[in-house]
């Protein structure tokens, strides 16, 4: 038997090609052994690093059904045949593939090994990762192990598709599986239990996970914050691409060209290092070719489009006009979100919420709004409606926001505010919601560009939902922005519980959303620690848009430790890619949860509430309706922030609140090529 010791030290995927060489396993780009130190809540301790070439070229157009957006190169949004049926050597020893692979890490000592091998307390150690029932997408991160120890551990694949079982001896927990083992798995064993064992200090578990027919595509980015105050270094959007073990900073509020307003067309000053400078990139929608994202800057609420493509961050896209940026720097705006199919006829509109709020007759003071407080009384409550918006729009404004600066931004006689006024009902408009009397917020345009889904609630605030009464899931046509009828969505509109943060999956036949028990959300509507905002019992559900009962994901459920109901599940956004085989549809889902929670974040009055980290989960429609899901996996490359290039990249922890997590096809730079060890 052939055994591999591979070191935890190394500095170039030389090393890596003449460590597997030395098992006669053919060079990859992964390591072998992998593991990094800490316990279930990511904390990555001791970290060894490969640096590869650190490629961060154009991640390359939206691909076609077929095609691949992965690290594995596995073709995404077709259901995937394994390459090898039977008696395969995925876990057999390439240099004799009559005897199974055997793994062990460098600092595994003789004795350690041979004690691993001696019998253990079963069911004694509670594996975090993979969680029993996980269904990973094909060419998804190589999954990793984690368990209430730190090691050594002895792990042990078993598959009915594999001659042999693979065994791995690990330095420490967590261990992330050899990429080449988990390449073997990703082209061939798909919906059949592949059975682990892991041992360590005398104790043992097993457990399962599957692997989807179908491999997961496209690039995530996610809100990433140390506290809850804006300002130009607290926040920032993050990226990877599926297969990459680290992240990027992708864009941060100073990245902006041009300049940032807020009340009554003012430059923004407010926790800025200098005037027009954005503060926050929350709540980020991509644009439907990628190379551009909207994110909502702080109070008083405007929006910001800038480029996400390499080397071009904050820049303007070319689709965005003068007119463009002057609508986007309205305020009391929400969440934008923009239509694929509406993209594909040339428009280039956008959706968000809008609350207008006048304080003088004058039209051309639409969006000059009250004196900066927040009301305290039940009444008025600001309206907030649904309003699409032309981003290529010629119409002629007297100041072009993409190019100015902090000293050259005149804006005479609020010519500006007149000029967006007076473009109402030809380059943006109220999206007419007939039958929903109250407020919209929160949402999200269908793919096909036929309908929109939303949250209606009696009490919005700031774009989202304040001190609610009533918070369900609505839908009404786009109509070319006429609107029409609005209708609650069954299952998601529910008398007893608040339903909010809705998203189309890619083939809009499912709507994942937030739901929690009704509870008194009080009357302080400066105070958001009781809105339904970011809510403790909060679980993530889908529901046709047809209409029907609402389905809980198991995903929701936590792993060794943890209680149900507490942990924050919230803001699930669908993949790009799913593909169905006219049985079962598979469908991918990233989302925030505050389970294993790395850190707290102050919530005022010295108040605190567990940070969020991001974890994904796969979905199974089936051809009766029904739905099936995943245990949650967690993502754990999300805290390895890689900067620099090539030889250059160096790796940090990244300590944030990772929230609002948006999964498309984003065309940010390739996370350079490091593997984490």
């Amino acid at each position: 038997m052939n055994i591999c010791r591979v070191s935890r030290v190394g500095t170039s995927s030389l090393l890596l090609s003449a460590a597997l060489s030395a098992c006669g396993a053919p060079p990859v780009d992964g390591p072998g052994p992998s593991s990094t130190s800490g316990d279930g809540d990511g904390d990555t301790g001791t970290t060894d690093i490969v640096i590869g070439d650190g490629d961060t070229g154009d991640t390359g157009d939206v691909p076609e059904p077929g095609g691949s957006d992965n690290k594995l190169g596995i073709a995404t949004n077709v259901i995937l045949k394994p390459e090898c049926a039977a008696d395969c050597s995925g876990f057999s020893d390439p240099s004799d593939p009559t005897q199974p692979l055997v793994i062990v890490d460098d600092g595994v000592t003789d004795t350690q090994r041979k004690s691993l091998d001696q019998a253990a307390t079963a069911d004694a150690l509670c594996v975090s990762e993979p969680a029993q029932g996980s269904i990973f997408p094909a060419a998804w991160t190589r999954p990793r192990f984690n368990a209430d120890v730190t090691g050594p551990a002895k792990i042990t694949l078993t598959t009915s598709r594999m001659r042999h079982s693979f065994t791995y001896y690990a330095a420490q927990m967590p261990a992330l599986l050899p990429l080449a083992v988990w390449e073997s798995l990703s082209k061939s064993v798909y919906n059949e239990d592949i059975q682990y064992t892991v041992v360590s200090d005398g104790k043992a578990a097993a457990g399962s996970f599957q692997v989807a027919p179908v491999a997961a595509g496209g690039s995530m980015v996610f809100w990433g914050s140390t506290g809850t105050e804006p300002g130009p270094q607290t926040n920032a959007l993050y990226g990877f691409g599926v297969g990459e073990e680290g992240v990027i900073k992708a864009l941060a509020p100073g990245d902006f060209a041009g300049v940032a307003l807020q009340d009554n067309a003012n430059l923004r000053d407010e926790y800025a290092d200098e005037k027009g400078q954005s503060v926050c990139v929350g709540c980020h929608a991509s644009s439907p070719d990628g190379r551009a994202v909207a994110t909502v800057d702080h109070w008083e609420w405007n929006l910001r489009v800038g480029s996400i493509e390499p080397g071009q961050a904050g820049a303007a896209p070319e689709f965005l006009s003068a007119a463009g940026a002057a609508m986007l720097s309205m305020t009391w705006l929400g969440a934008p979100t923009f239509s694929l199919g509406d993209w594909d006829t040339g428009a280039h509109r956008m959706i968000t919420s809008w609350s207008e709020r006048d304080i003088t007759t004058d039209p051309g003071s639409a969006w000059k709004t009250h004196d900066g407080s927040v009301p305290h009384d039940s009444t008025p409550i600001w309206p907030s409606e649904l309003i699409w918006m032309d981003l290529s729009s010629s119409a002629a404004v007297s100041v072009d926001l993409r190019s100015a600066t902090a000293t050259s931004y005149v804006n005479n006689n609020q010519d500006l505010q007149k000029a967006v006024a007076a473009m109402r009902g030809g380059s943006w408009e109220k999206l007419e919601r007939t039958g929903d009397d109250h407020h919209a917020v929160m949402p999200d345009w269908s793919h096909s560009g036929a309908s929109v889904v939303y949250t209606s609630t009696d009490a919005p605030q700031d774009g989202r939902v304040g001190t609610a009464k009533e918070v369900d899931i609505y839908e009404v046509p786009f109509a070319g922005g006429a609107g029409g009828d609005a209708t609650p969505v069954d299952g998601a509109a529910e008398a007893d519980f608040f339903e909010y943060y809705p998203d189309y999956s890619p083939d809009d036949e499912l709507i994942a959303f937030n739901r929690v028990p009704k509870y008194d959300t009080g009357t302080d509507k400066k105070d958001a620690f009781n809105h339904v905002y970011y809510r403790p019992e909060s679980d993530i559900y889908v529901v046709s848009p047809e209409g029907g009962a609402a389905t809980r994901l198991s995903s929701n459920d936590p792993v060794c430790g943890g209680e149900s109901g507490k942990l924050y599940n919230s803001w699930a956004k669908w993949a790009p890619s799913m593909a169905s085989d006219g049985e079962k549809t598979y469908y991918f889902l990233i989302f925030s949860t505050a389970r294993n929670s790395p850190m707290d974040i102050p919530r005022g009055q010295d108040r605190k509430s567990p940070a969020s980290q991001l974890y994904m989960t796969t979905v199974i429609k089936n051809a009766d309706g029904s739905i099936e899901s995943g245990a949650a996996i967690y993502l754990w490359n999300q805290r390895n922030l890689v900067s620099g290039s090539g030889d250059a990249a160096e790796v940090s922890e990244l300590l944030t609140n990772n929230v609002t997590p948006a999964w498309d096809q984003f065309q940010i730079p390739a996370v350079p090529d490091v593997i984490i060890r």
